[in-house]
């Protein structure tokens, strides 16, 4: 039997299958099913193992350079006795395990989604065992069990429905449909998607209204939702773009790394050098080429970035993702709860002729009731079509409610298209407590799938009255007149036809139609039947709603289309409703023409090159009435065309997509916690808008991130450099290195972590949402880049020893190998080690602006990071000068002299920065 063909049995055949009958199963039986089956319930088959994350966090190629070089100098130490090579093992696992801590702390995430994904159906079920009703606990139900459901009860296994009393579910979190579905018991085509089995009733979901029973047909992971627990266990989690960019870089460090180390060990060696000396010396080189503490900056300044997002209303839990939302080019986001409200309100009404508009959004019954032409509608007018507003109220069993402290807004309680048109009717003045309190309810007759009505009897005022509302083809079945201007007509054929033209009319804005109609009545209202009540009506007229847009989705879809990202609709709703809102907030990038859409059904007949063709060529899309695994599948084309996928979903059908896409974004208020849990981003407020921030704000942080790579790079060169040139000096006159492999070390913990931490915190630019998003082959470390880096950081490494050997001249020394460790040797380290501080001081704040000066009006933008270099200033003072503190660094005070050499060798790397940016204008200027 195929798992998804139950809807296509009739009721009999269903319980055929099952080998069941409408009495249920025996405990026996139940037992043998739950043995053969297993439980009800959701099981992860790959649960987390925090030992394989903490491993993880030495697998970077970094990482692993600063590991050996830390074993080396531990080694070193023994064999020779060093404390000079015990404090670098010690200062090198330091930042190791410094770095893996925070990547662990920070990477971490329990694997609580399929806890999630139990906590949605945990209410015990009424199944029939041995033939009587029984609450059995949810893990024990099996296929064949027979369960009864009303209204507020979740759903605990998959049902097919056998049994349905005005039944309707809410499945807006599985399927993405907005409005409860009516169920049915008939059989239905087999090829149906799961939004359109309304024979079956499906794990996760709730019902809305009525009751039924139905014959459990799939439990725990073979239910639609375990179907969707196991499709996001297996997906597999994509790298985001900032972790292929280091991999890149770690791997063409390393390379040069180990190349050039091992090139100066056998030349050492090969000179005659000892081999504990060569030893040493390609460790220096080593330690020289690797930026100790980039991971642990790029850690704290996303950290902070995110704590900048947070406070926009974007929670931001994955690192990476921070810089990842700026290389976003593509966004697939829902329309239900996404870029709508997922709040229904009455938008148009047509009464008496006479079509009315309604300001406001959503149930708060605030706005005004306009004319065709805008112009607000006089009270008197009002009160003339009142009726329509009471019938609209008295006919609906939906409320709304103020904020509590469970909401922060208006809320509805039932139906919510019933609580639409109480919005509606309270805007025009009628006062909904007071009406249903003054004129209590007689009779009702209650909405079903093949009347398409429902009916409320009244006693008002003038007296006893039928009121109604439905479908505007069952509500013009019962119509034999028509209200026009507070009187009362026959119905003609005319009449009809402006009906019939005004609801296809408002239909075609993708609004949902009711009609309202009413009777007086004359006998006793409360004997009455179906039939006598529902006869001989007055058509009132036609009200129109819509799940509206939300505020600022508009403007948001307008700076995704000039900063070239392409935005494809995912939707469970129906076309026409998806492409009448896809017109209204212009989702296409010309708002002309008409976005093409692609239904889930349509999508089975597709391949895959064709699909991707589709959506290589088309900026914006729609895909309606999908399913999971269609969402997923244009996620996985998506990414495997390299774009940089942004996935926005707050239901339980959004998880695995979530999960494959490199941004999953997950809505804080409506999302369940599954979706919540998986995506990398909340938004807080549930608002598109703010997601285009947070992409804008990626684009800021990538731009910053460059800067520290390269900045922090430049510096490196710069040490490489300074332990080449010791080498150099070695051979030619037995010199002093000028700088020892703690003092490298210390260039990163005293003088770079703070200042370029803060460079991150730079403000984006009005430029940066009016480009492309990067190309992901572009790397920052590229020639152009490499041959900046080299320049600039050569300089540094030439001015720093340059200063140590000024340092030797103007006092009349001649240091070699065996003046390390005395007094004069630590001030001539110590004018090295200042030199290439200070160039690195005037390299960070230069970096900033690519071409622009460093002087300029916008110095004092980043204040934070001023306040930075003038800490860490404060800090290499301290290094030379503070007892304790230079001993342990190798260091001794300098004088005043030599500090004006230091602060001499910062100005002259300054100047050749501002001439390659003075060349870089020349260039550029027409």
């Amino acid at each position: 039997m195929n798992e998804a063909a139950f809807h296509a049995l009739s009721a009999d055949e269903t319980f055929s299958t099952l080998n069941s009958t409408t009495q249920g199963l025996s405990s026996k039986e139940a037992a043998s099913r739950l043995s053969a089956n297993g439980p009800n319930d959701l099981i992860s088959a790959k649960p987390s193992s925090r030992l394989a994350i903490l491993l993880a966090q030495f697998k970077d190629l970094l990482v692993a350079v600063l590991i050996v070089a830390g074993i080396i100098s531990f080694c070193l130490a023994f064999v020779e006795g060093s404390w000079e090579n015990y404090r670098n093992g010690t200062i090198i696992f330091l930042i190791v395990i410094v770095d893996a801590a925070l990547g662990f702390g920070l990477e971490y995430k329990a694997s609580r989604i399929v806890r999630k994904l139990r906590s949605l159906i945990l209410s015990p079920a009424r199944a029939m065992r041995d033939g009587r009703l029984s609450e059995i606990p949810l893990q024990a139900l099996v296929p064949g069990d027979v369960i009864h459901i009303e209204q507020g009860d979740k759903i605990p296994a998959d049902l097919r429905i056998v049994e349905s009393n005005n039944l309707r579910t809410n499945e807006f979190s599985l399927t993405g449909e907005s409005m409860p579905v009516d169920k049915d018991t008939e059989k239905l085509a087999a090829d149906l998607t799961v939004a359109d089995r309304i024979n079956m009733a499906f794990a996760g979901t709730t019902v809305a209204s009525g009751n039924g029973v139905g014959v459990v047909v799939h439990t725990g992971m073979r239910t639609e939702l375990g179907k969707i627990a196991a499709m996001t266990e297996d997906v597999i989690e994509v790298r985001s773009p900032l972790q292929d960019e280091l991999n890149v870089l770690a791997i063409r460090l390393t390379i040069v790394a180990g190349a050039i180390s091992g090139g100066l060990l056998v030349l050492a060696l090969w000179s005659g050098l000892d081999w504990l000396v060569a030893v040493t010396y390609a460790l220096g080189v080593a330690v020289a080429c690797v930026p100790q503490a980039l991971p642990a900056q790029l850690t704290v300044a996303m950290s902070s970035a995110s704590q900048h997002l947070a406070r926009k209303n974007a929670v931001v839990k994955n690192l990476p993702t921070v810089e990842t939302l700026g290389s976003t080019n593509v966004i697939c986001t829902d329309k239900t709860g996404t870029v709508t409200r997922n709040e229904m309100t009455v938008t148009r009404a047509w009464i008496g002729e006479r079509e009315l508009q309604f300001t406001g959004v959503g149930y708060r019954p605030d706005g005004e009731v306009l004319d065709e032409a805008s112009n607000p509608v006089p009270e008197d007018a009002i009160r003339g079509i009142d009726l329509f507003f009471r019938s609209a109220t008295l006919a609906s069993t939906g409320t709304i409610h103020p904020p509590d402290d469970l909401h922060e807004g208006w809320y509805a309680v039932g139906d919510p298209s019933e609580a639409a048109l109480v919005a509606m009717s309270m805007k025009a003045g009628i006062a909904y407590h007071e009406e249903t309190t003054n004129f209590p309810e007689l009779r009702s007759f209650p909405f079903d799938t093949e009347r398409k009505r429902m009916s409320s009897v009244r006693r008002l005022p003038e007296g006893d009255f039928v009121l109604m509302k439905g479908a505007p083809d069952t509500i013009l079945d019962v119509c034999v007149s028509i209200r026009k201007d507070g009187n009362v007509q026959p119905m003609t054929r005319e009449d009809r036809k402006r009906i019939d033209d005004r609801n296809i009319a408002f239909s075609d804005q993708a609004l949902r139609v009711l009609a309202l109609a009413y009777r007086q009545l004359d006998g006793d209202p409360e004997g009455i039947s179906q039939e006598e009540a529902e006869r001989d009506m007055v058509f009132l007229g036609l009200a129109g709603m819509i799940d509206p847009p939300r505020k600022g989705v508009r403007e948001a879809m307008r700076k995704c289309h000039n900063a070239g990202i392409d935005i494809y609709m995912i939707t469970g709703d129906h076309a026409a409703t998806a492409a009448a809102i896809a017109r209204d907030i212009g989702l296409g990038r010309n708002s002309e023409r008409a976005v093409r859409v692609v239904r889930g059904k349509d999508m089975a007949g597709l391949g895959d090159e064709e699909l991707a063709y589709m959506m290589h060529s088309n900026a914006a899309l729609i895909f309606s009435r999908v399913e999971p695994a269609h969402k997923l599948r244009v996620v996985r084309l998506l990414g495997e065309q390299g774009r940089v996928v942004a996935v926005t979903g707050d239901g339980i059908n959004d998880a695995p997509a979530l999960k494959r896409a490199h941004i999953g974004v997950a809505m804080g208020r409506t999302g369940v916690d599954v979706a919540k849990e998986v995506a990398e981003v909340v938004l807080l407020d549930d608002n598109f808008s703010t997601l285009v921030d947070a992409v804008e704000e990626g684009r800021s942080i990538y731009s910053n991130i460059h800067k520290v790579v390269l900045a922090s790079l430049t510096t490196n060169i710069a040490e490489l450099l300074a332990v080449l040139l010791g080498l150099v000096g070695i051979a030619i006159g037995n010199y002093a290195i000028p700088m020892l492999t703690i003092q490298i070390l210390a260039i990163d913990l005293f003088a770079e972590i703070l200042p370029l931490t803060f460079l991150c915190f730079d403000p984006p630019t009005k430029d940066d949402m009016r480009r492309p998003p990067r190309n992901r082959r572009d790397h920052i470390l590229n020639p152009a880049t490499g041959l900046e880096i080299g320049f600039l950081g050569s300089l540094i490494g030439a001015l720093s020893v340059g200063n140590f050997f000024l340092y030797m001249q103007r006092h009349g020394l001649n240091l070699g190998q065996d003046a390390i460790g005395t007094i004069e040797y630590a001030r001539a380290s110590a004018m090295t080690w200042l030199t290439m501080a200070f160039c690195q001081f005037a390299n960070i704040l230069s970096r900033r602006y690519r071409d622009v000066s460093i002087f300029n009006r916008n110095i004092l933008t980043n204040r934070i990071l001023l306040g930075a270099v003038i800490l860490s200033a404060g800090q290499t003072f301290l290094a030379v000068h503070a007892p304790g503190i230079r001993q342990f660094l190798g260091f001794a005070p300098i004088g005043i002299e030599d500090w004006l050499y230091v602060f001499g060798a910062a100005a002259i790397f300054l100047t050749a920065w501002e001439g390659i940016k003075w060349k870089r204008r020349r260039s550029t200027s027409p």
